[in-house]
């Protein structure tokens, strides 16, 4: 993460860290943070990335909203949550471009692209439950519904990309490529390296929650910290409100984990950077990007008869071989008709 300051002057540090905070404190924790700064951003910061800009305007929004922090102005802050929805409805699912506020800058650097990425999923994940509790709480009807559809687009890959495997706090993982596929472990001297992220612990459990309008560790111990944020939030949202995200959508159904089918449809795969290529069979999958002009890049991953597996390219973009194209051949397991989704969708 780079060491900006925060959006609005105070405090300093990583902005993720500090906006995570803030949401967690407001609506899970229920206390009175400091403000966040003097008055509502003008604009996403060109200096973050696209995680921090959803979390820069999911805390705005909340700060005005249902915090209403005097100085904080309303209507500027539903301006920066809905842009924050529409940059990734026309660039591609989690992707916001260094200038959100120009509509003609294109992604600008590669970083922009974080589709799917398993080690920053819990910041998107905060930032849209966020947004979607906050809506519904003062009846913003614009900024909910296109949290209803950001948070199906996202159930949607993850039912693509889902096995069902019992951890210690749910009965599913999410096992998908995606940018941002790496996450730093700690080494020796106090050094990190970059690891692969098989999957992440808060889309498991969001996904389960969206999938059975339920999660029996909701109340667990072990997720009462900021990094559940998201699971936290969603689980606060009332049957109705769930439903919304899970009922049977329009099109075809799309096939998860053994063999279930729906709720969510293609109509719900969202716009994607790069062509998804997905094979179910039972409770085994495989998912491929061929090509993700991304920061360290997942470029495949998936599940045969004995484990999660997956591929990861660690490496700045510009050093990814010919522009982003994967080096590794399509995958032959499982076998199975050969689904696709994105740009090149028909």
């Amino acid at each position: 993460m780079h060491p900006h300051g925060h959006p609005h002057g105070q405090p300093s540090g990583q902005p993720n860290k500090i906006l995570l905070e803030y949401l967690y404190d407001v609506l899970v924790s229920h206390q009175q943070p400091p403000s966040l700064g003097p008055g509502t951003p003008s604009s996403l910061s060109l200096h973050y990335t696209p995680n921090q800009k959803f979390l820069q305007a999911a805390a705005a929004y909340t700060e005005a909203c249902i915090v209403k922090a005097p100085g904080t102005d309303p209507v500027q802050a539903t301006k920066l949550a809905q842009l924050g929805f529409q940059a990734q409805q026309k660039y591609g699912h989690h992707c916001i471009p260094h200038d959100p506020s120009n509509p003609d800058s294109g992604l600008g650097p590669t970083g922009a692209i974080e589709t799917l990425t398993p080690s920053h999923a819990q910041l998107w994940h905060a930032a849209g439950a966020a947004l979607l509790y906050c809506a519904l709480q003062v009846g913003d009807d614009a900024t909910a519904a296109m949290a209803q559809k950001w948070w199906r687009a996202e159930a949607a890959l993850c039912h693509l990309t889902a096995w069902q495997n019992s951890w210690n706090l749910g009965s599913y993982e999410v096992i998908a490529p995606g940018a941002r596929g790496g996450s730093y472990q700690s080494g020796g001297a106090g050094a990190t390296t970059p690891a692969p992220a098989a999957q992440n612990s808060t889309r498991d459990l969001d996904y389960e929650l969206l999938l059975n309008g339920t999660l029996p560790s909701a109340k667990s111990p072990k997720i009462q910290n900021q990094y559940y944020t998201a699971t936290l939030i969603l689980a606060k949202l009332t049957p109705d409100q769930i439903a919304v995200l899970n009922r049977p959508g329009q099109g075809e159904k799309l096939l998860g984990p053994n063999g279930q089918q729906g709720p969510w449809t293609s109509e719900d795969v969202p716009l994607l950077p790069s062509q998804l290529f997905v094979v179910r069979n039972g409770n085994q999958h495989a998912a491929w990007f061929e090509s993700l002009d991304a920061l360290q890049p997942q470029f495949q991953a998936g599940v045969n008869s004995q484990s999660a597996w997956y591929t990861f390219y660690n490496s700045p973009p510009g050093d990814l071989p010919n522009g982003g194209q994967s080096v590794w051949p399509a995958p032959q397991q499982p076998g199975g008709s050969i689904q696709k989704f994105g740009p090149q969708q028909v």
